[in-house]
């Protein structure tokens, strides 16, 4: 574990962090919640270029690298 990790205010255990949608409005969210009980804590971050940006990221790291073709 390394210092600059989350950790829950309650139990102090790793906070995890995975992306949401709203429920009425559909927009993304990251979202920071206890790894031990998700009712110790829940926040989310809504900045919508901040969150745009890391989806952005995210689908470039799951795309598969184009063959070249020799």
């Amino acid at each position: 574990m390394t210092a600059d990790m989350l950790l829950c205010p309650i139990c102090a255990e790793p906070l995890m962090v995975r992306l949401a949608r709203g429920r009425k409005s559909g927009k993304p969210f990251v979202m920071l919640r206890c790894a031990r009980d998700g009712r110790h804590y829940r926040g989310f971050i809504n900045h919508r270029p901040y969150v745009l940006a890391l989806v952005e990221k995210l689908e470039a790291q799951d795309r598969p690298e184009p063959e070249s073709k020799s």
